[in-house]
């Protein structure tokens, strides 16, 4: 199997493109003889790049845990939808050189309603979410700057994570639907967003595709709103979910777990609070990979969530040109049946994000998505 690991990045770099060439026309500008008006683009030039490199440095937010008792569930408004599945045509990104296959999000959707998986009426659109949400995560800095990046040319130069204004305002509906993904599970039990999943997102950085982290920011608001006060994440992306075990890392109201292929992408990793490191040479397939979630159970009772979000990623598949796992697509649609049940017995709501898939097919990345809601709808029908 060929590896194109490269592509994501092994370590993250210290300056991205865009800041090098804004650094050296700086650097240009300040040696040349144009006079004062090429001064004055330096200094703002210069001024701007400040800004961009601060972002990065901006301490995370400190979360304040509301000391207000949990809404109850006989008390709070009506469902906001008789809807589970949340999607919006915004997920799309129009990047044709960019490696992540986002045209999936569109041929999920259409594929759903063809096949007669769902209708119309099972799907209710999210709508963004405020600046003020993003920065129950994020720090202001790093939000500052990326509103920097997408407002010039240079955000189409910021590594892997390509950034633009209306890029900017579509993962802020993105993030909108893993949050009301969220909210549909807290009062029908199990609601799934297709879209999100972005964990390599830190609270200061983008990193691997990811630019806001949109489990965390849900989890987050929902705390504020007292709608949960524990939660717990389960990754079953073939890549850690670095970010959101690092913004995650000290808070003990938030569980992550993460079954990963450990000599791949991210390096170097953070600490879940449980993690299974799996290596390329193990050749993990369908039944190893199956026996190692068996401990999801006493993790779960252990931990006592009121909301569980499980980010069903599609590249642990055998021809994932990032991953090096061997799960066939059965063996893909049995993890997903397995974990929701778990979660279903045990009664813990749950909502579904989609998280990664790079096979050089990509019907084989959306057949593997339209399992998990071939899955989620069976569970809803009780068939599961």
């Amino acid at each position: 199997m060929e590896n194109y690991e490269y592509l994501a990045g092994s370590t993250r770099p210290p300056f991205t493109l865009a800041e090098i060439i804004l650094f050296l026309t700086v650097i240009y500008l300040f040696m040349g003889t144009g006079g004062n008006w090429q001064i004055l683009l330096a200094v703002l030039l210069l001024i701007y790049w400040f800004a961009l490199m601060a972002g990065k440095l901006w301490p995370p937010p400190k979360f304040d845990f509301p000391a207000t008792p949990l809404v109850r569930k006989n008390s709070t408004p009506n469902a906001p939808t008789k809807a589970n599945f949340v999607w919006s045509p915004e997920y799309k990104v129009g990047f044709w050189w960019h490696f992540p296959p986002v045209k999936k999000y569109v041929l999920i959707h259409h594929r759903a309603i063809e096949e007669k998986i769902l209708t119309e009426d099972d799907f209710i659109k999210p709508t963004p979410l405020r600046d003020q949400d993003l920065a129950l995560v994020h720090g202001r800095g790093y939000l500052w700057r990326l509103y920097l990046l997408s407002i010039t040319p240079l955000g189409f130069l910021n590594g892997e994570n390509p950034i633009s204004f209306k890029i900017l305002k579509k993962l802020k509906i993105a993030c909108g639907g893993t949050y009301l993904a969220c909210k549909i599970a807290l009062e029908q039990q199990i609601g799934m967003n297709l879209g999100g999943g972005f964990h390599h997102a830190f609270a200061c950085h983008e990193e691997g595709f990811c630019h806001l982290n949109d489990m965390s920011i849900a989890i987050r608001k929902l705390q504020t709103e007292r709608l949960i006060n524990r939660a717990m994440i389960i990754d079953c992306d073939v890549h850690q979910g670095n970010g959101t075990a690092s913004i995650f890392e000290s808070d003990k109201t938030v569980f992550t777990f993460s079954i990963h292929q450990d000599d791949l992408y991210p390096y170097p990793k953070q600490y879940s609070n449980y993690d299974i490191s799996l290596l390329r040479n193990q050749r993990v397939d369908d039944k190893r990979y199956l026996e190692e979630l068996k401990v999801l159970p006493t993790l779960i009772q252990e931990h006592r969530p009121d909301l569980i979000i499980y980010l069903a990623g599609a590249d642990p598949f055998q021809y994932d040109r990032l991953g090096g796992f061997l799960l066939t697509k059965q063996g893909l649609m049995d993890r997903d049946a397995y974990v929701l049940r778990v979660c279903a017995d045990i009664d813990i709501p749950t909502a579904i994000v989609l998280g990664g898939g790079y096979a050089s097919n990509i019907d084989d990345i959306v057949e593997i998505h339209l399992n998990t809601i071939r899955v989620v709808h069976k569970l809803l029908k009780g068939d599961v």
